[in-house]
């Protein structure tokens, strides 16, 4: 009997039927074979079920979950739920794996002990290769590192130890249109060590209709104050790391998402109005200090145009 651990592959899917076998493909392919795959269709309206019921009969590998609309963090959660594995694995169903990905997080997760592997990824859009990510490379207690964006852990990058989720009692939290995993990889990466792979071997698909889109990240801000109360509340030994966890969201990720809200309203020509401030205070953009990272630099560079070519004030 193979003694290897079994990696259940989590994959949501809503109307991506033309990305979805193609998806799935990826995963079959991996060197490491001993998996399952859990995908969740969450209301699909598109003939994407048939594509993946016809794989479905030349592996059975494949595990496919119907359930009426609930989105992506309950197909997730159902997923979860449904799943056998000692490891977990998160791919998002337009998205696409290269073929060594998951033997090498495994080995990584064995070589380092640690709960949990991210590698590197690459954005594309059709046959036109993108950015890759992230710039820099960090191991252990990486989650001060992910809050300050000097790292990228992207979803479909991460293979985790099942039990530091159910033994946890972590979910994805329903009911969110934009940053809905942030949560759940943020509680993963305060409770655990997370290990890398240094290399790409991951793409995340980049759909030409979502390229120009913004989305409004304003109630990001009332789900970073929750997770500061769950910080806060979580029993850990570790009492440096909380504090210092809890600091960097006080004065870089509040702020930096307050700036970001700011700078689309404001180049927008709309005025800020009384909604707008109660959930973004304009004393989180003045509250900003950069880290040492791109992203850190464009935000302030971003902040000193708030304050200085729009003239924002600190009414608040």
């Amino acid at each position: 009997m193979d003694s290897s651990p079994l990696i259940s592959v989590i994959i949501p899917m809503y109307n991506t039927r033309d990305f979805i076998e193609q998806t799935v493909k990826s995963v079959l392919a991996q060197t490491y074979s001993r998996l399952e795959v859990i995908i969740v269709d969450d209301g699909s309206r598109d003939d994407g079920a048939k594509l993946v019921q016809a794989l479905q009969r030349d592996d059975s590998r494949i595990k496919y979950i119907y359930q009426e609309n609930q989105g992506v963090s309950a197909a997730r959660n159902n997923a979860v739920a449904n799943s056998s594995g000692e490891y977990l694995a998160f791919l998002d169903s337009d998205d696409l794996w290269k073929p060594d990905k998951l033997e090498k997080q495994l080995n990584r997760i064995k070589a380092t002990g640690m709960a949990a592997c991210y590698c590197g990824y690459q954005m594309f859009c059709g046959d036109e290769m993108g950015k890759v990510f992230p710039e820099r490379y960090f191991e252990g207690s990486i989650l001060a590192e992910v809050i300050q964006e000097k790292v990228s852990v992207w979803t479909s990058t991460v293979v985790v130890k099942k039990s530091v989720v159910t033994d946890n009692k972590i979910e994805f939290r329903p009911g969110l249109n934009w940053s809905e995993d942030m949560e759940f990889f943020c509680k993963l990466m305060y409770l655990s060590s997370f290990c890398c792979v240094r290399e790409t071997l991951a793409l995340y698909r980049q759909r030409p209709n979502s390229l120009s889109y913004l989305p409004d990240r304003a109630p990001e801000i009332g789900l970073w104050k929750d997770i500061i109360n769950w910080i806060s509340s979580v029993s850990t030994q570790n009492k440096y790391d909380r504090q210092r966890i809890l600091k960097v969201i006080e004065k870089y990720k509040l702020p930096s998402i307050a700036i970001f809200c700011t700078y689309q309203k404001l180049i927008s020509g709309e005025a800020p109005d009384e909604d707008f401030l109660s959930k973004v205070p304009p004393r989180l953009v003045y509250d900003y200090r950069p880290s040492l990272s791109t992203t850190g630099f464009k935000l302030f560079v971003k902040k000193l145009l708030i304050l200085y070519k729009y003239r924002y004030k600190n009414k608040v």
